[in-house]
């Protein structure tokens, strides 16, 4: 799944979600930091050609760097994501590959088969305070394969943050669209929503 995302950042008093031309799965994620107490909901998935961005959101291009047929695509995308995890070792090796190939790419991500995901804020990108950014960090050790978490992790750098800082990242167990899950839905579809991924 590759194309146009938009990130919803909110409070967490305001996870309430409203109608945002969503055309596909949804991710809903709890990202903080320790100590400080920032944190905030990010509601990411693709939308519809020409809705209007969300002003309290991040709206980027996403690309699956796996995707062979996508190649024309890398060098246009802010986020590039891998699909397949990797152990650590392959996974560093890929987004190294990935920074030096696309240095416009704010930032790479990879999930490990450990579980969690490898990331890394693209050269672009600079630490808050002016400093620039570190090399590939573990983040989301809470959430698996899921290639909208690198939006999410996009939204935070936007917002002003580091991956240095992000001391967490949960999925929500509740669903995106509001509402319960349909009375009858299949496993697959119950598991997709207690993992905080939902179709609209």
């Amino acid at each position: 799944m590759s194309g146009l995302v938009v990130v919803r950042l909110l409070s967490p008093g305001g996870e309430a979600s409203g109608a945002a031309h969503r055309v596909g799965p949804v991710l809903r994620v709890r990202m903080g930091t320790t100590g400080s107490g920032t944190e905030v909901i990010a509601e990411a998935g693709p939308v519809r050609s020409g809705a209007g961005a969300l002003p309290e959101g991040d709206e980027h291009y996403a690309v699956n760097a796996e995707a062979a047929a996508e190649n024309r695509r890398l060098a246009c995308a802010d986020v590039l994501y891998g699909v397949r995890p990797l152990p650590p070792a392959a996974a560093a090796r890929r987004l190294a590959r990935v920074a030096a190939r696309h240095p416009a790419c704010a930032l790479a991500a990879v999930p490990l088969s450990g579980g969690g995901w490898l990331a890394l804020a693209g050269p672009a990108v600079r630490e808050p305070g002016g400093g620039r950014r570190g090399g590939p960090r573990v983040v989301a050790e809470g959430v698996g394969p899921e290639p909208l978490l690198a939006s999410c992790l996009h939204a935070w750098l936007v917002g002003g943050h580091s991956l240095a800082e992000l001391a967490y990242v949960r999925p929500l167990r509740q669903l995106a669209a509001g509402g319960p899950t349909a009375v009858g839905a299949d496993a697959h579809s119950r598991r997709r929503a207690s993992a905080g991924l939902v179709t609209s």
